[in-house]
């Protein structure tokens, strides 16, 4: 049985800069889904998939079947990460 390629996984390196772009360009307010979001600050779908299930990850809303990021909120997340030195641990 083969592995289908995730929809990330089949996104080109210019695919990827579009929707980096598109992130960037727009409001703060704006939503996103989490292929865009694992592609601007790197992180993989199934620690954003974790997050959503643990807790301690970007606050997210969630319809039916389709789960958005707002760009401030991702913004803010990723900032409070940032590390000062390398003897500090992230908690999250």
């Amino acid at each position: 049985m083969s592995k289908h390629p995730s929809k990330l996984e089949r996104m080109t390196t210019d695919d990827k800069l579009v929707h980096s772009k598109q992130f960037w360009d727009a409001p703060n307010n704006a939503f996103f889904p989490p292929e865009t979001i694992a592609i601007v600050f790197n992180v993989s779908m199934s620690w954003l998939q974790l997050k959503r299930c643990t807790g301690g990850g970007i606050p997210f809303t969630k319809g039916a079947r389709k789960v958005s990021y707002q760009k401030s909120d991702a913004i803010e997340y990723f900032n409070r990460q940032k590390l000062k030195s390398t003897s500090m641990q992230a908690a999250n």
